[in-house]
């Protein structure tokens, strides 16, 4: 599968422009933000989807126990479809590797939204995460309740099936 423009929906469109929506060719199931290099903090990226609880997976192309888990990836969304839940996937990768981000995107079939975060949006995720800046730990899971509000900093990995989605089910009872 290639990502291509919503509008032409050619392979030619992976490298235009950020400010478009991208789609898999062959699906509708996986988007790329509009404006993605635009958004700045937690509060802009969930705007989106409010009302609604969010998974985020902290992901980059050259995180090698990231693409690991992209083996389960498939199992999780039908899990966080199945419960309305969304998942964004936000990878840390520079905007010089946007072709090697979104080939990875593709290649793993990774169903959701993406965003490939700014400077800003980076610092956001790692101070509410790890306390500071320029700080990381690849990956990572985030879920946020539907007011917006971070339940979990650090969720167990999509790897550990059932034991994650009874955490999720937990957290979001417990919020």
């Amino acid at each position: 599968m290639n990502i291509s423009s919503e509008s032409s929906k050619t392979s030619s469109d992976v490298t235009s422009n950020p400010n478009t929506n991208y789609i898999l060719k062959d699906s509708d199931k996986i988007t790329i933000l509009s404006n993605y290099n635009q958004i700045n903090s937690i509060p802009e990226l969930l705007k989106p989807f409010k009302n609604k609880p969010v998974f985020i997976d902290l992901w980059a192309t050259w995180c090698e126990p990231c693409i690991e888990e992209f083996k389960y990836s498939k199992l999780l969304y039908e899990y966080l479809t199945k419960n309305s839940i969304a998942i964004i996937y936000i990878s840390f990768d520079k905007e010089k590797d946007d072709s090697a981000w979104r080939d990875k995107i593709s290649a793993n079939e990774l169903f959701g939204s993406h965003v490939r975060a700014s400077k800003s949006l980076q610092d956001s995720l790692t101070t509410l995460i790890w306390g500071g800046i320029d700080a990381s730990s690849l990956p990572n899971y985030l879920l946020f309740n539907k007011e917006g509000e971070v339940v979990n900093k650090s969720s167990l990995h999509p790897s550990t099936g059932i034991k994650l989605y009874n955490e999720i089910e937990s957290d979001l009872k417990e919020n």
